[in-house]
């Protein structure tokens, strides 16, 4: 199995030593440490943004809302959901993931690729930013036949948030159970 993001189908077993003691399966009636149950939060705010973008540009594509409408409304959307991913992702990289290596040394490798999937994301919402921009422009100018770029940016979406979801999955099958495991020792 490979672990570049556009491959991986799930983590790599090397990352699952854990997971005997914090089943995904029992999470829900587990005691996860307050910060592991944040991160779970966080990243249940980010499916829901995803999914409304996701959402709204199959509307589009069933021809339920203009491509004028789908611009106002998803625009918007993106730059708040590539502002919120961009922090997200500056705080795990430079503090989170350092502070969680150092807990769990076994682990290292594991934030090592979860931070490589940032990199691979950051290039994602940037192709997304500018699939965004792009109908802005367009819509700009009277009489724009805006369905290209509408287009362009609905499938951007989808296969960005295909990717963002496989990563948020990934990353909670090492943050969490190192998070319950090693979470009281450290100051996040």
């Amino acid at each position: 199995m490979t672990d570049a993001l556009d491959k991986r189908t799930g983590l790599p077993g090397e990352f699952r030593y854990l997971e005997a003691t914090c089943p995904r399966a029992q999470w829900a009636a587990l005691d996860l440490h307050p910060t592991a149950q944040h991160w779970l939060e966080v990243h249940g705010w980010f499916r829901g943004q995803m999914k409304d973008l996701v959402d709204l540009g199959g509307l589009w594509r069933e021809e339920k809302v203009s491509a004028g409408d789908y611009r106002i409304a998803a625009t918007p959307r993106v730059r708040h959901l590539l502002n919120n991913l961009h922090h997200h992702h500056t705080i795990e990289s430079s503090h989170a993931f350092p502070l969680l290596s150092a807990a769990e040394p076994g682990m290292a490798n594991g934030f090592a690729l979860l931070d490589r999937d940032h990199d691979a994301i950051e290039h994602l919402l940037s192709l997304m930013a500018d699939a965004a921009n792009a109908l802005i422009l367009a819509g700009r100018e009277p009489c724009a036949d805006l369905t290209p770029m509408a287009a362009a940016l609905t499938d951007q979406i989808d296969h960005t948030t295909a990717l963002i979801g496989r990563h948020l999955w990934d990353e909670e099958e090492i943050v969490v159970p190192v998070l319950t495991a090693r979470g009281d020792k450290l100051a996040i």
